[in-house]
């Protein structure tokens, strides 16, 4: 079973930058330790643009590529918010009830 938070609480306790958004879809992408995509070399570092980058062939990739949340402009943070809000609930959710949890961009007006 995967350990993702049950309640609000423990979601917002745990997730509360989009760096701890990354970490966590990063654990379930290697869940063995990173791997470059090109080459499968083990050896990468991260780059100041939160890139991993492999030591061997310098090739680049971010964590959320290939993902839904890959070009997003939205906060991966609120990403992961709306995703739990759908997924707890027994019968989904719309944007409405989105909107009534508190589920907004702060680039909104």
């Amino acid at each position: 079973m995967e350990d993702y938070p049950k309640t609000l609480i423990e979601f917002k306790e745990r997730f509360v930058t989009d760096d701890d958004c990354l970490r966590y879809v990063a654990s379930l992408r290697w869940p063995d330790g990173v791997r470059c995509p090109r080459c499968g070399h083990s050896e990468v570092w991260m780059t100041k643009r939160r890139l991993y980058q492999c030591q061997k062939c310098r090739h680049q990739s971010s964590i959320t590529a290939g993902t839904i949340f890959h070009d997003s402009r939205k906060p991966l943070r609120l990403w992961f918010e709306a995703i739990w809000h759908i997924t707890s609930q027994k019968y989904g959710a719309n944007a409405l009830g989105l909107q009534s949890k508190g589920v907004k961009s702060t680039l909104d007006p």
